[in-house]
């Protein structure tokens, strides 16, 4: 009888470890009500979902456990297991950066073409961030980038001189400098005072950024210029994505898949919802086909300097979205 109930006992155990809930922290940075914090909760639900709730996604939004910039860092070191960011704000390398040049993603469709986790530029960039210790997961959509915000108005770039201007990252800070204004890397949460006060004279940020952060407050003017579309990467610290087993890994990777295919139709309408909402409170100017022209001549160095930096491979993937459009 006692063999048998250790035989019990000791199954019962095994059993409990087999089964052990695996628990990560997902840290986000955009506020509650924006939809990439939907895109989190929804990342949650399907891994849950796909493992049989084996593993437990823990969703913190709105920079409720790291500040954006440190959550690179945090993933790195295994204090925090993922989290989602601008590329940009992840790597300085190259390839982190095409996001951010000038005019080559133009929309949320291009976008899902390029950045789909079977295709050649997601398998790419997943090679770089290996060698830093980060496993990609996929990405999700932003929408319109390189947008401004500003008490008065900016459309032309004679606009931009003598203006200091908010900006997110070093390919960013390239085009504010090439449309003549200066540069000032900054925070998304510092924009609102840095405005309200006038330290800044204006900031490029997203379109649903000025609705959902409310920047329409601090300014009466907007300008959408489509030179940009905010693609943020889903990244896993490495070691801890190694050691899952095979399932938990395909879980993990083709929920994230999932999650993008989602923002897509996401992107889009909270895009078309910010713009309903800001059109009702400031004065809005979208850029149309000859103002774009503009913009794109005076963005050009930009893109040329990015393309120097790139490897062939790098360039080869460059023409390979551009023909996506």
């Amino acid at each position: 009888m006692r063999r048998i109930i250790a035989i019990i006992i000791s199954t019962l155990f095994l059993s409990n470890i087999a089964f052990a809930k695996i628990t990560m922290k997902y840290s986000g940075s955009l506020p509650v009500g924006h939809h990439l914090t939907g895109a989190q909760k929804l990342f949650a639900e399907k891994v849950a979902k796909k493992t049989n709730g084996e593993i437990e996604i823990k969703v913190f939004p709105a920079k409720q456990l790291y500040s954006t910039k440190a959550v690179p860092s945090a993933v790195v070191s295994g204090a925090l297991e993922m989290g989602y960011n601008l590329f940009g704000v992840w790597t300085k390398d190259t390839i982190s950066e095409i996001n951010d040049v000038p005019f080559l993603i133009q929309n949320v469709k291009q976008a899902g073409k390029a950045w789909d986790n079977n295709e050649r530029l997601f398998k790419y960039y997943t090679k770089v961030m290996e060698k830093r210790k980060m496993k990609p997961l996929g990405v999700i959509f932003y929408g319109s980038l390189f947008d401004l915000t500003s008490p008065s108005p900016i459309v032309n770039p004679s606009d931009f001189n003598g203006k200091k201007i908010r900006t997110y990252s070093a390919l960013a800070s390239e085009g504010i400098r090439a449309l003549g204004g200066s540069p000032v890397t900054m925070a998304p949460g510092e924009m609102y005072l840095s405005l309200q006060n006038g330290t800044i004279d204006a900031a490029i940020t997203g379109l649903t950024s000025i609705h959902k952060r409310k920047l329409w407050e601090t300014g009466e003017n907007a300008t959408i210029a489509g030179a940009g579309f905010g693609v943020f990467a889903v990244n896993m610290n490495l070691d801890l994505f190694n050691s899952l087993s095979k399932d938990h890994q395909k879980a993990l990777l083709d929920a994230s898949n999932e999650v993008m295919k989602w923002s897509v139709k996401e992107a889009a309408k909270a895009d078309k919802e910010s713009m309903k909402f800001l059109k009702s409170k400031i004065n809005v100017t979208v850029l149309n086909k000859n103002q774009k022209k503009v913009w794109a001549e005076k963005l050009e160095p930009v893109k040329q300097s990015w393309l120097k930096k790139a490897n062939s491979e790098e360039k080869a993937l460059f023409d390979w979205v551009s023909s996506l459009r």
